[in-house]
């Protein structure tokens, strides 16, 4: 399962060859299912594995004072610490949100496979610097977007993401995000989620019951949040190669 879910994520983007996928089938891993809020790691930590998210949300934290900044939130097929490869010491929190599952891989065995493959070392840098464009939109978020536009832009992004791993359908999917989870990813108060979430229910954009969110007017969230795809790098990088 891990193996799979990588290997689907990175195949478009630069493709794997037979002994590639052999190399992530090989990997031996450690799975946990969590409730929610289960501590995965700890700022401190000197990691000794990495983690990939086999169902549902993780998200990486700072604790500021006595308030929780959420920096960015991992859906299935992600490695949310994988920079730990490099950077052993964990500089934030991980932590489940809502009910998940992930799968940890030790770095030994990570970097045995990524020292025998250019391509796999390929796709795993290309990971770290996704990660890298999704902070940078972040901070846009929190610094540029009012709520309403925040709030959606969230949405909108948790929904594409979702849907490249194929976890929308009919224009719904499961979101275990609370108002207070919202709240400490878009630096705004519960007060003020609440307010924004229940505005865009009266506009007619989403429909958010028990967990499951449906997106009524994707096109007009989008132009709300000011949205667009581009920073997940979801699609196959074009050539830079000229044309002689």
């Amino acid at each position: 399962m891990p193996a799979n879910l990588f290997a689907k994520r990175i195949r478009e983007a630069i493709g794997l060859s037979p002994s590639d996928h052999e190399a992530l089938r090989s990997l031996r891993v450690n799975e946990r299912v969590l409730s929610n809020r289960e501590l995965i790691c700890r700022e401190g930590d000197v990691a000794t594995h990495c983690t990939i998210v086999l169902s549902g949300f993780v998200a990486r934290y700072k604790v500021i004072g006595d308030r929780e900044q959420i920096l960015c939130f991992h859906v299935s097929g992600d490695f949310p610490d994988l920079q730990t490869l490099q950077l052993r010491v964990l500089d934030h929190n991980i932590v489940s949100i809502g009910p998940s599952r992930v799968g940890q891989v030790s770095h030994t065995q990570l970097q045995t496979i990524l020292d025998a493959s250019p391509k796999l070392a390929h796709a795993f840098w290309r990971e770290t610097l996704k990660e890298a464009a999704i902070f940078r939109e972040w901070v846009c978020n929190v610094a540029a977007r009012d709520a309403l536009g925040s709030i959606a832009h969230l949405i909108c992004e948790t929904a594409t993401r979702l849907d490249a791993v194929g976890l929308v359908e009919n224009d719904s999917f499961q979101l275990p995000f609370t108002q207070q989870d919202i709240a400490n990813a878009t630096g705004i108060s519960a007060v003020h989620v609440n307010r924004t979430l229940q505005l865009l229910r009266s506009r007619g954009l989403i429909k958010w019951e028990a967990r499951t969110l449906e997106l009524i007017d994707f096109q007009e969230l989008k132009r709300i949040a000011d949205f667009s795809p581009n920073y997940l790098h979801l699609h196959p990088e074009p050539s830079s190669r000229r044309a002689v």
